[in-house]
C-alpha cells in the first residue's frame, strides 16, 4: 500500500477551502490502493493530523515524518491546496528536488496560470478569446488608476483564487477603491471589460494517457457574479451539464483540450469562461481545482460517471 501525503494549508486566503478539499481526498480515497496522510503546511512547521489533531512533524530535508513511532517515506503527494505555494508552482519545484511525484501541474504550468494577466498573453498566442485587461501594480500611483475601456469592469488580484479581493465596478469614480482592496490580497491586479453572458466551466483531466474534457457546468450566480458568497456559501445554481446549445458545448469543450494541451498540464485543471452572444471568452486556468463537496470539478466528475475514489484513482496513476 502506498503512502500518500495529501498536502494542504498554506497562508494564503484560500486556506479554508484547502483545507476542505484535503478532508474530501482522505474521506474518498482508495484505502485499498492507498494510505493517506493529511499534511497540514503552517508558517512555522508542517504537521501530520489525524482527526484533528496533529500527531507528527514533518522533516522538511527529505518530507518523512515519524508516526506513533514508524518512520513514514511517502510515495506521491496529493496537492489539495489552492493558492501559493502550490498553485504558483514553489511546492512543486520542492517535490522535483526531492524526486517525490505528485499529482498536479508543475512549476512552469503552474507558475504561468498563477499569474492571470501573462496567462492571458500567452494562450492569446493560441487564438483563445479573453476580456479586455489592463494590469496595476502596487508601487504605481493610486491617482492614474484608469481604463480605456467601458464600464462596469471587474477587478480582481492577478494572482489569487477563489474570488477574494475581487469586485464588479459600474463607476470610474469606485475603481480606485476597488483596486486598492484587491492589493490587499496581491502585489498585483487586474482590471477586465465586464462581458456580461453565462458562466461556465469545464473539468479536464488525463484519463490512460488521454486527456479527457468533463461536461460543463453552467453557474447561475444569485449575487452580481460568481462571488466568494456564490462559490461556497450557496449563493449560486450550478448545472451540469450546462444549458447550452450543443456545438457551443462541444467547441467549449475542445477548446479547453487544446488549453491543456498547450500548456502542458497533467492531473486535474479547470478552465472557467464567460459566453456572451454565440462567443465565448476564457476567463482563468486553475491548475488545482476545488475538491470540497461543493466544489466544482466533483460535479462534473459524476456527471460523467466518475465517482470520487474513481476521480483520485485517476489522478493517483
Amino acid at each position: 500500500m502506498k503512502n500518500i501525503a495529501v498536502i494542504t494549508g498554506g497562508s494564503a486566503a484560500e486556506r479554508s477551502i484547502s483545507l476542505k478539499s484535503a478532508d474530501v481526498v482522505c474521506k474518498y480515497i482508495d484505502k485499498t490502493k492507498y494510505r493517506p496522510f493529511k499534511v497540514v503546511i503552517n508558517e512555522k512547521e508542517w504537521i501530520v493530523e489525524e482527526n484533528g489533531n496533529a500527531i507528527a512533524t514533518i522533516d522538511k530535508n527529505d518530507f518523512s515524518c515519524i508516526v506513533k513511532g514508524e518512520p513514514i517515506l511517502f510515495d506521491k503527494v496529493f496537492v489539495a491546496l489552492h493558492g501559493t505555494p502550490a498553485e504558483d508552482g514553489k511546492l512543486q519545484g520542492y517535490f522535483d528536488l526531492l524526486n517525490i511525484p505528485y499529482n498536479c501541474c508543475g512549476v512552469l504550468q503552474a507558475a504561468l496560470t498563477f499569474d492571470k494577466n501573462r496567462c492571458k498573453e500567452y494562450l492569446s498566442n493560441y487564438g483563445v478569446k479573453t476580456a479586455k485587461a489592463k494590469l496595476f501594480r502596487i508601487d504605481e500611483p493610486k491617482n492614474v488608476v484608469e481604463v480605456a475601456f467601458s464600464y462596469p469592469v471587474f477587478v480582481k488580484p492577478n494572482k489569487n483564487g477563489s474570488s477574494y479581493g475581487a469586485a464588479k465596478v459600474d463607476e470610474a469614480k469606485n475603481l480606485a477603491t476597488a483596486v486598492e482592496n484587491a492589493l490587499k490580497y496581491d502585489n498585483e491586479v487586474i482590471v477586465e471589460e465586464f462581458i456580461k453572458g453565462t458562466e461556465v466551466t469545464c473539468g479536464v483531466l488525463t484519463i490512460n494517457g488521454d486527456v479527457i474534457a468533463l461536461p460543463l457546468t453552467e453557474i447561475r450566480s444569485k449575487n452580481s457574479f460568481f462571488d466568494f458568497n456564490a462559490k461556497y456559501e450557496g449563493g449560486s445554481q450550478e448545472i451540469t451539464p450546462a444549458e447550452i446549445d450543443a456545438e457551443l458545448f462541444k467547441s467549449i469543450q475542445a477548446t479547453s483540450i487544446m488549453i491543456y494541451k498547450a500548456l502542458d498540464f497533467k492531473g486535474m485543471s479547470r478552465i472557467d469562461y464567460i459566453v456572451c452572444n454565440g462567443e465565448y471568452f476564457m476567463l482563468e486556468v486553475n491548475s488545482v481545482p476545488g475538491l470540497s463537496e461543493e466544489s466544482l470539478i466533483p460535479q462534473q466528475a459524476r456527471a460523467h460517471g466518475i465517482s470520487l475514489t474513481e476521480l483520485f484513482n485517476i489522478s493517483l496513476a
